[in-house]
């Protein structure tokens, strides 16, 4: 009769770490020597030691069952004298020696324990690597090392905190300037994801172009694909676009197509026609019986909601964001906590006093790293680094939902999640939220006759309500639907009537807005409130008053416009001008980066 191993007791169950610090002593141990006498000889012995909690629920001597787990634990092992291969032990016939090494035949030995653990799928690989030099990780290429497993222990270091080491262990695999096969589109994947952790953008760029140039045709669309994605996090659609339709002509039939067109039709707003396209896919897909069947599903909710779809992945894939999530679904409707002490400059905006202690609170536990001058975020991931503290202090604290200090900094920390879909889900309802909290703080001052009309930025008390306005407004610049450039301008107009003095310089997207939806009046009195700006109002006025058939006028602005923006006007008009080096958060007035940035979004106009 054969019987189960391991018999756990009631008062002593099995523990994960008992097994993982088994799988790291064997490990350990097979890194040096890959004799299987030996180690079984030692797993039997120090066994029961490194794994009490299985030890105290085996039914039997332990060590004779800790002999027989050491045998699929060897099994499964990928030993470094072999190549890193696997070298499974014979199993024995019933009156051969039992393989465990204990000298007895095997129908008196192990047969009897009967079914021995399973672990030809997991990653024991992980165990080895841990457990060797450094140094040995750059000789792994020319082994034969799987590196499937191998990715995989990229993996769990990177989410372990151990980046760097995981970017040690993949690096070598793309050395030199040979070709790169297929093979190590698994490896690629990862390492770009640890050079984003590691936020090293130019080892990212190298690495795309180094795939894309030497990698097979596999490996070069699965690049092109990443390189899409990029493109779409920095908000450069065309050039997405363009790469897409590379990677489209590299591998036309690659499924994963269907996920990243969805993922640039989602990220410039274009709902509808991902819904369209999610059901071409999904018609395509389903005649392809080799095809996975959550690429079916994925599809299928494409095509009734592509936004949740795609949240609902970033949501299953980080507990943390999945938790703000569910937070933000739960908050209570919008409280008045707020009053608006006047000026002569203008309204001021004032926590009362629960909100304000509450506030404080709440700079202990977020991290502090509010943006510069009038930025609508700060860039900054390692917020996310003690997040569990701060998203307790939301579930214990539901007056927070109130607070625009709280509402700025969860919109940043949103904000600088790498996935589009969380934008729509999550941070475009959190900043609706944070203008009506605005408007409902407002219309209660109001009702008081507290209410001044303005709220200058000059008040540090009303950055963060600004902010939280110009932050939404921006959102709507990139979205392709005439709607969505209607919201815009609505935005931008509320927030010069709140701040006139502009400081989030919202006026020049406000202007070009306005031209391309046939507001040429609009044009005009934006022009004549702001005289002498940069040029893009100055020329954005001629043009309006040009399609307005008040060319005299036209022209008496076009003769000032030549004594101040003289290299814009040459830039517009020159047939194939050269792009100027750009800075990134600065230009130059009257430079030729003002002109070319002026050309490039204006020309078609």
């Amino acid at each position: 009769m054969t019987h189960d191993i391991f018999e756990p007791h009631d008062q002593a169950p099995s523990s994960p770490d008992d097994l993982f610090l088994l799988f790291q002593g064997a490990a350990s141990y097979l890194a040096k020597s890959s004799d299987a006498p030996s180690f079984l000889d030692w797993i039997a012995r120090i066994g029961p030691v490194l794994a009490p909690h299985i030890a105290s629920g085996i039914a039997g001597p332990p060590g004779q069952a800790f002999r027989a787990l050491g045998v699929s634990i060897y099994n499964a092992m990928p030993l470094p004298d072999h190549d890193f291969r696997r070298a499974p032990l014979p199993r024995p016939g019933r009156n051969e020696p039992c393989y465990c090494g204990s000298g007895e035949k095997f129908k008196h030995c192990c047969q009897p324990l009967g079914r021995l653990p399973d672990l030809k799928d997991y990653n024991m690989l992980r165990h080895i690597l841990d457990n060797l030099p450094r140094k040995a990780l750059a000789e792994l290429p020319r082994t034969k090392v799987d590196v499937v497993a191998l990715a995989d222990t990229a993996r769990q270091w990177r989410h372990e905190g151990e980046v760097k080491l995981a970017a040690q262990l993949l690096e070598p695999w793309f050395a030199g300037a040979g070709k790169l096969s297929g093979r190590l589109g698994f490896l690629f994947d990862e390492l770009m994801d640890s050079y984003l952790e590691l936020d090293q953008a130019g080892k990212r760029k190298r690495l795309l172009d180094r795939v894309i140039t030497n990698g097979d045709r596999e490996l070069r669309a699965a690049a092109l694909q990443r390189k899409a994605t990029v493109l779409t996090d920095q908000g450069d659609t065309r050039g997405a676009w363009e790469v897409f339709q590379q990677a489209q002509r590299e591998n036309p039939g690659d499924p994963a197509l269907a996920i990243l067109e969805l993922t640039l039709l989602v990220s410039q707003g274009d709902i509808d026609k991902a819904k369209q396209r999610a059901k071409f896919w999904l018609a395509r897909v389903k005649r392809d019986r080799h095809i996975n069947p959550e690429m079916i599903e994925l599809l299928r909710a494409a095509a009734e909601d592509p936004v949740a779809m795609f949240a609902d992945m970033a949501r299953s894939s980080d507990p943390d964001l999945d938790w703000l999530a569910t937070l933000f679904e739960e908050a209570p409707a919008v409280q008045v906590h707020y009053a608006v002490e006047t000026s002569d400059s203008g309204g001021i905006l004032v926590p009362d006093k629960k909100l304000a202690a509450l506030e404080a609170a709440w700079a202990k536990v977020f991290p502090r790293c509010k943006p510069s001058l009038t930025s609508t975020g700060h860039g900054n991931p390692e917020v996310w680094n003690n997040a569990p503290d701060w998203l307790d202090f939301l579930a214990r604290k539901p007056l927070a939902w109130h607070s625009f200090e709280v509402l700025d900094d969860l919109a940043m920390a949103v904000d600088v999640v790498p996935i589009f879909a969380i934008e729509q889900a999550l941070l475009e309802p959190m900043l609706q939220r944070g203008a009506a909290l605005l408007e409902a703080n407002l219309e209660a001052a109001a009702r008081q006759g507290k209410q001044h009309g303005e709220l200058p930025w000059g008040f540090l008390e009303n950055r963060c309500a600004l902010r939280l306005l110009a932050h939404h407004a921006y959102r709507h610049l990139s979205t392709v639907d005439a709607a969505g450039g209607r919201v815009f301008m609505q935005m931008a107009e509320r927030l010069l009537r709140l701040n006139p003095n502009d400081n989030h310089g919202i006026r020049f997207e406000l202007s070009g807005s306005y031209l391309e939806n046939g507001e040429d009046d609009k044009v005009v009195a934006l022009a004549e409130r702001f005289p002498d700006d940069l040029c893009t109002l100055t020329l954005n006025h001629i043009l309006a008053l040009y399609r307005l058939g008040r060319q005299g006028k036209a022209l008496q602005v076009l003769q000032r416009a030549g004594r101040h923006h003289a290299q814009a006007i040459r830039t517009l008009l020159a047939a194939n001008p050269k792009q100027p080096k750009l800075q990134e958060y600065a230009i130059t007035v009257g430079g030729k980066d003002e002109a070319w940035l002026y050309r490039q979004d204006h020309l078609h106009l």
